[in-house]
């Protein structure tokens, strides 16, 4: 398996994890803005000298792309990201503050195409991150989570973070689901996020998502996040390359 990494918060302490890895890997790094995320990836790239390099953008006062963040936003940061050439993760989720939702719900079809020209412009350099139930609930499709657009998937199974319930329809799903080349699973979570009350998805339970995953066919995996990365964590992924 391919095995690639999401750093949220890039800093010296956390990139400083990538001289663990004996091989191959794509890091995304999450930053405000393009002069920030180039400062990053030279000192991840000083770590790890083969690394692939992924920019991880956020939205002004939304943080995720979304049909609900502000339009201007939106338009604003792919205008922006048109001036650089990295990969790119396109992080498809609600704006973390809810009361954008309804303030720009006016704005939802604008977005859709706004958002959905941008992904088919520039499909073959974006990974799209969206939450694993976008590929069979009409509810999470509306919410727009997921575009018929290929572009490669990454589908968020966080089952530290999802219920035994959710956790058993995401199971019966994933096997069935056509085109794996075309997808990876990211899992996790290792570490806290901006949510920053994540639960954290032990060791052991980390093998078996992993042991799921490869069953059923993907070829690629994204681990939410390199901080949480340890000797644990390593031991068992070193098993899966």
């Amino acid at each position: 398996m391919k095995i690639e990494f999401y750093e949220e918060f890039p800093d010296k302490e956390n990139l400083k994890k990538l001289k663990q890895l004996k091989f191959s890997t794509k890091l995304f790094i999450c930053a405000k803005s393009i002069s920030e995320f180039k400062k990053y990836e030279k000192i991840a790239k000083k770590y790890k000298k083969d690394l692939e390099v992924a920019y991880w953008p956020v939205v002004k006062n939304s943080y995720w792309i979304s049909l609900f963040s502000n339009n201007q936003d939106l338009r604003d940061l792919f205008n922006k990201l048109e001036k650089i050439k990295n990969p790119l993760l396109i992080d498809l989720e609600l704006p973390l503050n809810k009361k954008m939702i309804l303030k720009n719900l006016f704005s939802f079809f604008k977005n859709r195409r706004l958002i959905k020209n941008f992904l088919q412009k520039h499909k073959n350099r974006i990974t799209t991150a969206q939450p694993v139930e976008s590929m069979f609930s009409r509810y999470i499709r509306f919410r727009g989570q997921n575009f018929d657009i290929k572009t490669e998937k990454s589908l968020m199974w966080y089952s530290s973070m999802l219920s035994s319930k959710d956790n058993s329809k995401v199971k019966k799903y994933l096997p069935y689901l056509k085109d794996k080349e075309n997808y990876s699973v990211s899992l996790g979570t290792i570490a806290v996020g901006i949510l920053g009350d994540e639960p954290i998805l032990s060791p052991k339970d980390f093998e078996k998502d992993l042991k799921f995953v490869k069953k059923c066919g993907f070829e690629k995996i994204v681990v939410f996040r390199l901080k949480g990365l340890n000797k644990e964590y390593l031991k068992i992924l070193n098993k899966f390359i």
